[in-house]
């Protein structure tokens, strides 16, 4: 993880070992702002396909948060979570979520995608239905190369846990909370994809530097996301999509979310 200030051009990284030091990393980070506006973006979607059966953003974080359970040395029951959300999103067949390691036994939750796909659930979100070409991965996806539908069942609880605390009680879910770029002023909390703006970046100096792709990628969004404040350019990267119908919008708005930039 990662933090890079308007003023500064080069990242701060720090490698935190498990989510409760994350978050305290975040939370000392965002005291230390005092003031202005802060983006905070996190590698994991922040909802499911619209009609799934699953809400998004505040919601989601509580739903999560009531299901979840994270030790502090990142011991959980995600995968449990998962095969109980199975349960009762497709009770009748197998699905959406998939993928474990091989030595779990679980009846609700298979090791590979399910074939046929449950047809009443979409596999992908509308932001990632446009970026499938350049290798994101679904939701549901929860094991395996690449995967993020662990990050989300995580992420997303821990997220909800950030938004109790009081430094953060006036945060908003981007773009749940904040009509799209409308308002962005005090802590605003986003889905990022680091794959966008990697390629781009990855020759400068200030990302090279760094040995582990991981940390170059984090380097890059931030430096990505700097330029684009600097430029003017970060207000357009948060407005609403022009391309998406408005019935396609209102379902991203309530339940999907987007990706900043995309």
């Amino acid at each position: 993880m990662g933090r890079l200030d308007a003023s500064e051009d080069m990242p701060e990284l720090v490698y935190c070992r498990t989510r409760f030091a994350a978050l305290a990393q975040i939370e000392a980070w965002t005291v230390e702002a005092a003031s202005g506006a802060v983006l905070i973006g996190f590698d994991f979607p922040f909802g499911y396909p619209a009609n799934c059966g699953l809400p998004g953003g505040r919601a989601l974080c509580e739903l999560l948060g009531g299901r979840i359970e994270d030790a502090a040395d990142d011991r959980n029951n995600r995968f449990e979570v998962a095969a109980a959300l199975n349960r009762s999103l497709n009770p009748d067949g197998h699905g959406p979520f998939w993928g474990h390691p091989a030595r779990l036994n679980m009846t609700d939750l298979q090791t590979a995608k399910p074939n046929p796909w449950p047809a009443h659930i979409a596999e992908f979100r509308a932001v990632e239905r446009g970026l499938k070409s350049i290798g994101i991965q679904s939701v549901w996806k929860l094991a395996y190369p690449a995967s993020v539908g662990s990050q989300v069942l995580m992420g997303m609880s821990a997220v909800g846990r950030l938004l109790t605390r009081p430094s953060f009680a006036a945060a908003r879910l981007w773009p749940f909370e904040t009509a799209w770029a409308e308002c962005l002023d005090g802590i605003t909390i986003a889905e990022i994809w680091p794959n966008l703006f990697y390629p781009h970046w990855r020759e400068d100096s200030r990302v090279a530097a760094h040995p582990i792709r991981d940390a170059q990628q984090v380097a890059a969004t931030l430096l990505a996301l700097r330029a684009a404040d600097r430029s003017g350019r970060i207000n357009r990267m948060l407005t609403a999509p022009v391309h998406l119908a408005p019935d396609a919008l209102t379902a991203v708005t309530a339940q999907e979310g987007w990706i900043v930039g995309a």
